[in-house]
């Protein structure tokens, strides 16, 4: 046993309580702590009210890891911390104006790395207009037809839609029209750990945070921070938990309208949770499959992956079931974490490897061992490590005039963040959508693969989110690669390498060099490529003449016959010709597909309007 006051003690560290009722909450508890009762039940210990613990008077629980569960007087969880008291999670809960019960106000979650990630529930209201007034027989029509309407335009089951729109989502505002409303919660960062200054991340579709449903869509998946997931299922896991303890719960299912099931996706649903499906199929394959993916019911693993940070040495780790999965080292300006060999070979060649007491960190031929703390309950231990496939060089080579200088809490932030609202979507997010774009247009052109042969030499240029989508690793070709954000760039030479190591193609990007724009723009001007890839950033869209001095000088890189992906403002057109490029495809981004299916998630977001892929050839 040990003492809870200790347990309150270790919480006054600075930046550990943000919320004004969490610190509220441990004053009462300090006030309150003579009088509670101490049970130690089925390898947890309890400090509680009353005769026993229960859902309403356990104020203290401490699992067997060590990590503590702080509870309301309601009996609400809000706060929950390491062994050495560092917060993973705090929740606010406010009363409901009519019934006067708690309900979820938001969550703060502290990720590996140190930043704050939080959930606001009803964040966005949606609201739509539809009138079918001009549809044969709508006067007949219920509500269950016009969910089988959707259930057809979305190409999502009927059963989902059911499940998202209830009778009371569909508002009659006069004969044959209704107003469709629908609340989404909402993910964070919390810049400074509180809700004072946040950046959105996505829009989730609600969960019943007073009686778990269901496990959320966050739809702008690939925007979360690294950890978030891990961070976000830790606290659905002790949620579920702590509305379970007295009343079963149904199991939990993936839902959304649509879904996006990955193996990504499942494995961390599976870290957590046990999953069931249907008998005799796969379960995997039940729900990778977008139209199934709620077919699979999520029940809590008896011991989920447990987070532990350490101070001394500047890292956090997790361990489950005695196994340490992973360790991240905190202001990493490489932001990747080290990953146990037992689970196969780590992202950009780091590892770690567990032996002799201590967890040995393999960063390429660089190697950092950290003693293994007691707390931790590390007890499985590799007699005989894996040793990751040798490979010819590392991600570092493709910077062959030297590492530029990260910054560790931007490289963070080296996602695509969209807009809240109505704002205009900024450059660097933009880019992933126009590079979807270039893809298809290489597939609409049947002499793509004959164009390709003949490319030797690439210049990538201004398209720094998304330099590893400009390079084909299946053959060898020289690329010339000039970067102005150092973060961005180091990201892309990361996917690059993970991505051509996983297909054993790295002897094809060997010639990939990543050259700081402000030092190499001149000289590499001065060569002749066969494909260019060159965005003309926004700020210069309104002055003619740089636009053209840029299109030429992209036209002088160009070789005979040479390929070119240009992303420029729509007027710029009129010159092509002239230029002696032939215009194969030209579409501005806000009419490609691409963007028009992000306005289904984020319909108020706004984009240049002039800005334009072209695809040209030079004559």
């Amino acid at each position: 046993m040990t003492d809870p006051k200790t347990f309150l003690d270790a919480l006054q560290r600075p930046g550990n309580v943000a919320f004004a009722a969490s610190q509220a909450e441990l004053e009462s508890l300090q006030q309150s702590l003579p009088g509670l009762r101490h049970t130690a039940e089925g390898g947890s210990e309890y400090w509680h009210t009353g005769e026993a613990p229960s859902a309403t008077t356990t104020r203290i629980k401490r699992h067997a890891t060590g990590h503590r569960v702080f509870y309301t007087e309601e009996g609400r969880r809000f706060l929950m911390t390491d062994p050495q008291g560092h917060t993973l999670h705090e929740v606010e809960w406010q009363a409901d104006a009519s019934s006067g019960e708690p309900r979820f106000k938001h969550v703060r979650m502290q990720l590996d790395c140190r930043q704050w990630v939080g959930i606001k529930p009803r964040a966005k209201k949606y609201s739509n207009r539809i009138n079918i007034s001009s549809m044969p027989g709508w006067e007949r029509m219920t509500l269950d037809d016009l969910r089988k309407g959707a259930s057809q335009a979305w190409q999502v089951p009927y059963s989902e839609v059911k499940y998202f729109y209830h009778d009371e989502n569909f508002v009659s505002a006069g004969k044959g029209e209704y107003d469709v409303q629908l609340f989404k919660d909402g993910l964070y960062v919390l810049i400074d750990g509180g809700w004072e200054k946040t950046v959105f991340i996505s829009y989730m579709f609600t969960v019943n945070w007073d009686k778990l449903d269901l496990i959320p869509v966050v739809e702008l998946f690939q925007s979360t921070l690294p950890g978030t997931g891990g961070a976000a299922f830790e606290f659905i896991w002790g949620l579920y938990e702590d509305q379970s303890r007295e009343e079963e719960l149904p199991p939990l299912r993936y839902r959304g309208l649509p879904t996006y099931p990955s193996k990504e996706a499942f494995n961390i649903f599976n870290a957590f949770f046990e999953p069931k499906g249907p008998k005799s199929e796969d379960i995997l394959n039940v729900f990778l499959n977008p139209d199934r993916s709620h077919e699979i019911e999520w029940t809590p693993r008896a011991n989920p992956p447990w987070r532990y940070f350490h101070d001394q040495h500047n890292v956090s780790v997790t361990v489950q079931d005695g196994f340490l999965y992973k360790v991240s080292v905190v202001d990493d300006a490489v932001a990747v974490p080290y990953i146990n060999t037992a689970m196969g070979s780590g992202p950009c060649q780091r590892y770690l490897e567990v032996r002799g007491g201590k967890a040995i960190l393999h960063d390429g031929a660089d190697t950092r061992e950290i003693p293994l703390d007691a707390e931790w309950q590390v007890t499985a231990e590799d007699s005989q490590p894996k040793t990751p496939p040798a490979h010819p060089f590392g991600w570092r080579h493709f910077f062959s005039d030297g590492l530029p200088t990260i910054d560790p809490v931007k490289v963070l932030f080296t996602v695509p963040m969209y807009p809240e609202g109505d704002e205009e979507i900024h450059e660097p997010t933009l880019q992933p959508m126009a590079v979807d774009q270039i893809l298809h247009y290489m597939e609409q052109h049947d002499d793509m693969p004959e164009r390709l042969e003949k490319v030797q030499r690439v210049l990538v240029h201004t398209f720094d989110t998304v330099i590893a989508g400009c390079i084909d690793c299946t053959r060898d070709r020289e690329y010339v690669v000039l970067y102005s954000d150092p973060e961005f760039a180091q990201k892309n030479a990361q996917e690059l390498w993970n991505y051509a190591a996983a297909r054993n193609q790295l002897e094809n990007v060997r010639r990939v060099r990543f050259l700081k724009e402000e030092a190499h723009v001149e000289k590499a001007y001065q060569e002749p490529y066969d494909l260019i890839y060159k965005w003309i950033p926004f700020f210069y869209h309104t002055d003619r003449d740089t636009c053209e001095k840029i299109l030429m000088s992209v036209v002088q890189a160009l070789a005979p016959g040479g390929l070119a992906f240009l992303v420029a403002p729509w007027p710029l057109k009129g010159l092509l010709d002239a230029y002696g490029l032939n215009v194969l495809n030209a579409d501005r981004i806000v009419e490609m597909p691409f963007f028009q299916q992000h306005l289904k998630m984020c319909p108020e977001n706004q984009a240049n309007p002039d800005a334009t892929v072209f695809f040209v050839e030079k004559k």
